[in-house]
């Protein structure tokens, strides 16, 4: 293929198809492999590009969100990139301060506390046209791509989004967003409605502007709904047994996981065996390797790529046998 050879929006044509071919249920010569955090502090590039500025700076930055996102790519033969992106940029479009705290995460200097504090953001409908960063390091890095593996974008889901914002950062218990749900639910409701205004356009323009696959995540409580709801992919974390997702899902849907993120901080050899019986239970078709969640700042990057050669070998061999 010569490389202006252009497919269908003026992008290079797609030379590594089999994480597309795997989401729709096709046969594939292997299991593709992505990670989630695979754009990360473990690799010490990441930590060099993004020691220059302010998170949320670099978000808004196509061009250092493309160099991020390919810097994996450089390093492990995986089957798809992720956009460098944040799920907070929503509340942050819609109005809301969200600053990221050096070892603590994001904070909501002003969370929402009260019915009326919805008065302050500001409409959903703008919220797409606000975010045309996001748009612009996509199409910047389906170029930058050239075909070679396909681009993923994502969102938060509006629930998500509205625990930060309501508990004004993140929370294990979600106990205060949980409150809103109980003692304001008209107003829970037109929040959740007011993120759903604003995620439907983000998403469709972050179609639009090249990203090729969108995905439901950690839905293990709802797998027989998600399944039903139209996702061609639904990832799974590691709590969840391969075999009984199957059986939620049925075999129209493809399911993506779960392999325990710190299973990479055992022995290579060990990752082998952990990824041949995780291969084994999902199965050759409609499988996507992943981990059950991301991957941690402290993990080698040495691990990773054994992750992602192990679930090509023990793929293949799986076909032949």
């Amino acid at each position: 293929m010569e490389a202006n050879e252009c497919g269908p929006q003026g992008f290079p044509e797609l030379k590594n198809d089999t994480f597309l071919r795997a989401a729709w249920g096709e046969e594939t010569d292997y299991t593709p492999v992505w990670c989630m955090r695979q754009a990360g502090r473990y690799l010490p590039e990441f930590r060099e590009t993004r020691a220059a500025q302010d998170f949320f700076n670099t978000c808004r930055s196509p061009e250092t969100c493309c160099e991020l996102t390919l810097q994996p790519l450089r390093r492990f033969p995986l089957d798809a990139a992720i956009i460098f992106s944040d799920i907070l940029v929503v509340p942050q479009a819609l109005g809301m301060e969200v600053t990221m705290v050096p070892g603590k995460g994001p904070s909501f200097p002003e969370p929402l506390r009260e019915e009326r504090d919805l008065q302050r953001l500001r409409d959903p409908t703008t919220v797409a046209s606000e975010l045309g960063y996001v748009f612009q390091a996509i199409t910047l890095t389906r170029q930058r791509l050239a075909g070679r593996v396909p681009l993923i974008g994502f969102a938060g889901a509006p629930w998500t989004l509205m625990t930060y914002m309501v508990e004004g950062g993140g929370s294990s218990t979600m106990a205060q967003a949980k409150r809103w749900l109980y003692q304001r639910p008209q107003a829970s409701h037109q929040l959740l409605r007011i993120l759903t205004d604003a995620l439907v356009p983000y998403l469709v323009g972050q179609v639009a502007a090249g990203a090729q696959i969108i995905f439901a995540k950690d839905g293990h409580f709802a797998l027989e709904e998600l399944a039903q709801a139209g996702y061609e992919v639904v990832g799974l974390d590691w709590t969840v047994a391969p075999e009984k997702a199957r059986d939620c899902v049925g075999k129209t849907v493809t399911l993506q996981g779960n392999l325990d993120p710190c299973a990479l901080y055992a022995s290579e050899e060990e990752i082998g065996q952990l990824v041949q019986q995780m291969l084994n239970d999902f199965g050759p078709r409609r499988y996507i390797a992943n981990l059950g969640h991301g991957l941690y700042p402290d993990m080698d990057p040495e691990h990773v790529g054994a992750f992602v050669d192990a679930v090509h070998k023990h793929s293949r061999l799986l076909r032949q046998n």
